[in-house]
C-alpha cells in the first residue's frame, strides 16, 4: 500500500497550456446553421434574443479562456488518493477542486451533468486510478465528465464525451513531471445544443498539458496495469451495464439458431460508455 498524502510538497509552479480546436463537423450541422434556420429558431425562442447570425457562428468555437496559466504544485493534490492504495485501485475525485483547471477552457465549466428519464438528477463523475509505480515515479490516470455553457441566453452548451488524463509525479522530489487532460480522439467526441436542439460532433483537440521536457516513456515501471485495463475499471465504476458480458453478433446468431429464439437488436449512434451519445 502506498501513501501519497505528502507527495506533492514542492513549491515549484506548473505551467499549463490549453488547446481548443474548432468543431470540425456535426451530424446535423448545428454549429454552422444557415441564416434562415437561425432566424426561425430566434423567432420561436421563449425570450427576445439580441444576437446576430454572425455571432451565432462563433458560439461553438470560443477557444480557451487562458492559453497559458500558472498553477501551484498543490493544485494537483486533488488527483491523489485520500488513503493508501495499490496499483489498480480506483477512487473518487472532488469535482469542486477540479473545476479551476477546467475553467482554463471556459469560465462556465461545471461537472454537474443532467440525467434524463423518469427521475432526472444531476450527477458528478470523476475517478482516478494508480496505473503504474516505480521506486521514484507514479502514474495516476483519471477520467472526468464536464459541461460548458457557451451562451446561457439560448441554452447553448458543449459537453465533451469525457476527459481522460495522466498525472506523473516524482515521489522523491514532490514535483509534477507531466500532466495531461484531453478529449478522446475519435470521430464523435462532443455533444452540443442550443434552442433545445441537440447535435453530436467532433473536435480534433481539446487539451490541457503541462509545459515539460519530461519523457515518461523512459520510466521503467516496476508494477503497472495497461491503460486499457485502467479504462475498463473506470467503465465498471461509472456504468453498471459495463459489467455485462457481451456476446459477439456472430456467436449470438448461432446461439439463436441453436435455441430457436429471436434476437432483440438495438442500434446505437455514438459511444455508450461516455457522454457522447
Amino acid at each position: 500500500m502506498i501513501d501519497f498524502s505528502n507527495t506533492l510538497r514542492s513549491p515549484a509552479g506548473v505551467q499549463i497550456e490549453a488547446h481548443w480546436d474548432p468543431i470540425e463537423n456535426t451530424a446535423n450541422n448545428l454549429h454552422r446553421s444557415t441564416k434562415e434556420k437561425f432566424n426561425r429558431a430566434k423567432e420561436q425562442w421563449k425570450e427576445p434574443i439580441d444576437m446576430t447570425w454572425e455571432q451565432w457562428l462563433e458560439v461553438f468555437n470560443p477557444g480557451p479562456a487562458h492559453a497559458l496559466k500558472n498553477y501551484n504544485t498543490a493544485d494537483f493534490q486533488v488527483f491523489l488518493p485520500p488513503s493508501t492504495v495499490n496499483v489498480g485501485d480506483v477512487w473518487d475525485l472532488d469535482p469542486e477542486e477540479i473545476l479551476p483547471l477546467l475553467r482554463q477552457f471556459h469560465p462556465s465549466a461545471t461537472m454537474r451533468l443532467p440525467r434524463y428519464g423518469s427521475t432526472p438528477s444531476d450527477q458528478e463523475d470523476a475517478k482516478a486510478c494508480l496505473r503504474a509505480l516505480s521506486s521514484e515515479y507514479a502514474d495516476i490516470v483519471f477520467r472526468i465528465h464536464a459541461r460548458f455553457t457557451l451562451d446561457a441566453s439560448i441554452d447553448a452548451y458543449l459537453m465533451p464525451a469525457q476527459f481522460a488524463g495522466h498525472l506523473i509525479i516524482n515521489r522523491d522530489s514532490g514535483t509534477i513531471c507531466q500532466f495531461t487532460l484531453s478529449l478522446p480522439n475519435r470521430n464523435s467526441n462532443v455533444d452540443i445544443g442550443a434552442f433545445k436542439t441537440h447535435d453530436i460532433g467532433f473536435v480534433s483537440r481539446m487539451e490541457l498539458c503541462s509545459v515539460s521536457e519530461m519523457q515518461p516513456e523512459s520510466i521503467v515501471w516496476e508494477v503497472a496495469i495497461t491503460e486499457e485495463e485502467a479504462d475498463k475499471k473506470f467503465q465498471n465504476a461509472l456504468y453498471k451495464f459495463a459489467e455485462v458480458e457481451w456476446t459477439p453478433i456472430e456467436d449470438a446468431v448461432e446461439l439463436a439458431k441453436a435455441s430457436n429464439r429471436p434476437i432483440h437488436a438495438v442500434l446505437l449512434f455514438g459511444a455508450l460508455d461516455d457522454e457522447s451519445c
